[in-house]
């Protein structure tokens, strides 16, 4: 999986988080890229949660379309006693030096395909049916977010998160994850850059703070921070490009979104605001006069409306 060369002017809007159906989004890669390319966007990148299985029909259809997508995948990792979400750009899990990575989403798939049956088997087991399971898997890889929709789509439910509630009652967490550390060794062995996903959004286990962060550099050498995030207020950015730029960290800018509207459309966030994570992507940003993103900056995020 190569970039090749590809040029990003400096306010092309760019958007480097997003999902597709191949894990809990409802974009297919298809619908994904035609939105993008119908709102002007020029690089992209698909991350969905422990798999990189829409990358590669994402990636040709996107360059027939003018638009590179860049491989990237969410790793589902753990340090310091809670969760991360790391996203890994540029990695080739194909290749030689890859094997690890790949093994490393394998086992992932493996221990996610291991957990949604455990779910079944605790909500079955307790009186609530799933006879729409077959219909929201849809064929693809079986996945816990999957029980979760099913216990929604039959009436065991309102959201994602009573629905995993019902499931925890029973005694099934559902949750699968992997060492941070080892995440990102097998990252970078890879070819990958590493970078943690939305820092300052509070999941339950608070946000990251500076004394945290310079905690994890000690033994986690992270390539840089999402530092532009569609939940963010000004003061959030300004925060974690600070944290970002005081530690020689590259910032990224995602929106996290996972179908038409939800959360978010994508965000057209301007390129010249991650000029370095663009080089080091491999991706050549032109027109560039030094000027990136600044508290008080007059750009309001608004998506191009497709012609």
């Amino acid at each position: 999986m190569t970039l090749g060369t590809f040029v990003v002017r400096a306010d092309e809007p760019v958007d480097f988080h997003l999902h597709t159906d191949a894990s809990d989004g409802r974009w297919t890669p298809r619908q994904l890229v035609d939105h993008l390319a119908a709102r002007g966007f020029r690089a992209a990148a698909i991350c969905d949660h422990d798999t990189m299985r829409s990358v590669a029909e994402a990636m040709e259809y996107g360059a027939a379309l003018g638009i590179c997508i860049v491989p990237g995948v969410e790793v589902t990792t753990f340090w310091g006693g809670r969760q991360w979400h790391l996203l890994v750009y540029n990695a080739d899990p194909a290749s030689e030096r890859g094997h690890g990575f790949g093994a490393l989403l394998a086992r992932q798939q493996d221990a996610l395909a291991a957990a949604a049956e455990r779910g079944i088997i605790a909500l079955e087991s307790h009186g609530y049916a799933l006879p729409s399971l077959a219909e929201v898997v849809n064929g693809r890889p079986l996945l816990p977010v999957h029980v979760l929709q099913a216990a929604i789509k039959d009436g065991h439910a309102t959201n994602l998160q009573t629905a995993h509630q019902l499931v925890k009652r029973f005694g099934e967490t559902l949750r699968v994850d992997v060492p941070l550390e080892e995440t990102v060794r097998l990252a970078h062995a890879a070819g990958g850059i590493c970078i943690l996903a939305h820092p300052g959004r509070d999941d339950g286990d608070g946000r990251l703070d500076a004394d945290l962060l310079d905690r994890m550099l000690r033994t986690i050498p992270l390539d840089g921070l999402e530092g532009h995030y569609r939940s963010y207020s000004e003061d959030d950015t300004a925060r974690y490009r600070d944290m970002a730029v005081e530690r020689g960290l590259l910032i990224s800018a995602g929106s996290d979104s996972h179908a038409p509207g939800f959360p978010v459309d994508p965000r057209p966030y301007p390129a010249r605001w991650v000029v370095p994570f663009l080089e080091r992507l491999g991706l050549d940003p032109a027109d560039f006069d030094g000027q990136g993103w600044y508290r008080g900056a007059d750009v309001v995020l608004q998506t191009p409306q497709a012609p």
